[in-house]
């Protein structure tokens, strides 16, 4: 399951929740069902480090790294 950044625009509440395709959000602060999502970093392997995520510049291999000779 994923864990998404959620922000309410009716009062600027910003939270996470680990949802499903069943999960109902609401705000915790308001009870607004109108909130925001946004992908956010997950967890990763036994100890719970956060999984990095490269910058476009920094990446190595395919078309979109430079490994294809393109750029």
């Amino acid at each position: 399951m994923p864990i998404y950044e959620y922000r309410c625009p009716t009062c600027g509440t910003e939270f996470e929740k680990l949802v499903d395709s069943r999960t109902v959000v609401a705000c915790p602060s308001c009870e607004s069902p109108e909130v925001t999502k946004r992908l956010s970093l997950f967890r990763a392997g036994a100890g719970g480090r956060l999984a990095a995520v490269p910058s476009p510049g920094t990446m190595s291999g395919g078309c979109c790294g430079g490994g294809c000779g393109c750029h």
